[in-house]
């Protein structure tokens, strides 16, 4: 019988990590397919439903929105100033409104990577990161945190409400009404999970779990100190400014009524008759059902099959869906686009040698 000879404490360290640099490897490409196969599904529904649907129909409706559609694409403005404003006021310390430009082309290029990733959360570091220079180490990383906290607590506010009306006001079939709910009730359980997170400590507890994987050992203790000084500047924010995050829950309430407002509109020239009860239910009720596909990249498809099943629900015609949808998703391609140009445009260039160190989310610096 032969045994295995005994390895090097060395030897077993390197081993170790090539197991774990291995593991990470299967579960990128694993994700990377899993993505992959959810857009391919999502845009084999898209072809289905405008196929079922029938493209006369949904052209008929269209051309009912008309030019109309360029006032859709300027009034957006003024939600995404109320969201950017929303993160404004939560920056400690307050930034000058002179620099309110350069925020607001960063929440820009932000968004428009949280519109096109899975999950729509990978814009958000990116902020953070894009702000170097502009706040000192870790405010960004803090702000940004807050900020989305704030906007979940926004949104679900938003379609809670908004799916209350619509099952006081439509009767919906027994199925439709349990989806809802459970839309509801997911959107909530990811903003209770983020409040405890935010509370407990968001970057602290992560980078000490990071320390004890042999691959991520160095560079994570190097980031356990300034993660824990983010989750500080966190708490001290909840605590020691309060009326400002509650400003910042009411603008992006305010932004989250940008897609109310817009809904109403495309309602009005498709129908002419339904009003403001019909539009915050296709509104909430396409919010509650999309929190379910999150991670369909760009919820390309999905977010179509979605707002066309709505209206069908609601007793409207699914070639008004599906016109109202096209527009929709015209209207957020078309604002993407700013976004996509500022971060082009502003290549990220590390600090000089001797900088302070920081979570690498907040030591770029912009030109």
């Amino acid at each position: 019988m032969t045994t295995r000879p005994r390895l090097e404490p060395n030897e077993a360290g390197n081993l170790a990590r090539k197991r774990g640099v291995v593991s990470a490897l299967v579960a990128h490409a694993s994700g990377r397919v899993v993505r992959v196969l959810l857009l391919a599904g999502g845009l084999a529904l898209f072809v289905t439903i405008f196929w079922k649907v029938g493209w006369p129909a949904i052209v008929s409706n269209l051309s009912a929105i008309g030019a109309w559609f360029f006032l859709l694409v300027g009034l957006y403005l003024i939600a995404q100033l109320a969201f950017c404003l929303g993160w404004w006021v939560v920056i400690d310390p307050l930034p000058p409104l002179s620099r309110f430009p350069r925020l607001f082309g960063v929440y820009l290029a932000g968004d428009t990577v949280n519109y096109l990733s899975p999950g729509s959360f990978a814009g958000e570091p990116l902020k953070a990161r894009l702000l170097g220079g502009m706040l000192p180490a870790g405010s960004g990383l803090a702000s940004v945190t807050i900020y989305k906290h704030a906007d979940m607590v926004a949104q679900w506010l938003f379609v809670l409400a908004g799916v209350a009306a619509a099952l006081w006001r439509f009767p919906l079939a027994a199925a439709a009404r349990w989806a809802v709910l459970a839309g509801v009730a997911g959107l909530g359980a990811l903003l209770g999970l983020l409040t405890w997170a935010v509370f407990r400590g968001t970057y602290g507890p992560i980078a000490a779990r990071l320390s004890r994987w042999k691959p991520l050992e160095a560079r994570a203790s190097r980031w356990a100190e300034a993660a824990r000084n983010v989750d500080a500047s966190i708490r001290a924010f909840y605590f020691g400014h309060r009326g400002r995050y509650f400003v910042a829950v009411g603008w992006n309430l305010l932004g989250w009524c940008g897609g109310l407002i817009e809904t109403y509109i495309v309602l009005r020239l498709l129908t002419h008759s339904e009003g403001w009860w019909t539009a915050f239910a296709v509104e909430a009720l396409a919010m509650a059902l999309n929190t379910m596909l999150l991670w369909v990249p760009a919820r390309a498809g999905s977010a179509e099959g979605v707002r066309v099943a709505v209206f069908v629900l609601l007793g409207l015609p699914a070639a008004q869906g599906a016109a109202y949808s096209l527009a929709r998703r015209a209207r957020e391609l078309v604002w993407i686009l700013p976004g996509a140009i500022y971060l082009l445009a502003s290549p990220l260039r590390r600090k000089p040698a001797g900088a302070a160190q920081a979570p690498a989310l907040v030591v770029e610096e912009l030109p």
